[in-house]
C-alpha cells in the first residue's frame, strides 16, 4: 500500500481535492503519471520488494484458505506487475490486465476498461483491485463493487486509501492526492451485501464455502 508509518498530520501539507460531478477521475493517468508514483525511486508509492512481500502474503493467505489461483483478474493493472508475480507462485494460471489508461492499454496490450464495467468471461479465482476505488465516484463504486461480486469465486484483494488513511498514514510525496476521501464504514457498508473480510485486504463471496472462525474476519 501507498503508506508509510503513522504520523501527524501537519500545517501546510498539500489537501486532497474533493470533487463532484462526473464520477470519471480528473486525473490524467498517462506516462507522467506513472513515472512519478510508479517509476521514480524518491516519490513511487511501493518498490518492487514490497509488492512481491505483499503478494506473497496474498498467495500464502489464500493457500492456506485452500483457494486454488487458476484464473486472476486485475482491475487497474497499472504496469502489470502481479503478472510476473503471478507467473511465478502460480506458473499455470492464467491472467488477465484491465486498465482505464489509454497510455498503458498502447505501451502494454491491457484491456482497456474499468472495475465498474469490465465484462470478462467466466469468473475468476483471484480479482486484483489496488488503488482504484479511490479514483471512483460514488455510484461508479457502487457498480465496481457489483461487478466484483459478479466476476469473483475465489477471493477479492482490495487496497483502497479512506479519509483517516489520508490523514494519518499517507506520505504525500508519494501518494496521489487528487482522490475521493470517504470513511471506511462507507466501503464497508457498500462490500457488505456481497463480500465478507477475511482480514489482510483479502474478501470472499457471500457463497464462499471458506470457513472463517469469529477472529480471522474483519
Amino acid at each position: 500500500m501507498p503508506i508509510v508509518k503513522p504520523r501527524p498530520s501537519r500545517p501546510g501539507l498539500p489537501a486532497p481535492r474533493k470533487r463532484a460531478g462526473p464520477s470519471r477521475p480528473v486525473t490524467a493517468f498517462d506516462e507522467a503519471y506513472y513515472r512519478r508514483f510508479y517509476l521514480d525511486s524518491d516519490t513511487r508509492v511501493r518498490s518492487g520488494q514490497a509488492e512481491e512481500r505483499l503478494a506473497r502474503f496474498v498467495f500464502g493467505y489464500l493457500g492456506h484458505l485452500g483457494i486454488p489461483v487458476r484464473r486472476a483478474l486485475d482491475l487497474g493493472c497499472g504496469l502489470g506487475r502481479w503478472r510476473g508475480i503471478l507467473a511465478r507462485h502460480h506458473p499455470r494460471a492464467d491472467y488477465t490486465g484491465v486498465e482505464i489508461s489509454p497510455y498503458l492499454c498502447e505501451k502494454y496490450g491491457w484491456l482497456r476498461s474499468s472495475a465498474a464495467d469490465f465484462k470478462g468471461r467466466g469468473r475468476y479465482d483471484l480479482v486484483l483491485c489496488q488503488s482504484v476505488f479511490q479514483y471512483l465516484g460514488d455510484e461508479e463504486a457502487r457498480n465496481a463493487v457489483a461487478n466484483l461480486a459478479r466476476l469473483c469465486r475465489g477471493a477479492v484483494y482490495l487496497e483502497i486509501i479512506t479519509k483517516r488513511d489520508w490523514e494519518l498514514h499517507c506520505n504525500r510525496k508519494m501518494t496521489d492526492g487528487k482522490i475521493y476521501l470517504r470513511d471506511a464504514a462507507w466501503y464497508r457498508k457498500l462490500l457488505a451485501p456481497h463480500f465478507r473480510s477475511a482480514g489482510g485486504g483479502i474478501f470472499l463471496p457471500k457463497d464462499s464455502p471458506v470457513v472463517l472462525y469469529d477472529l480471522e474476519g474483519g
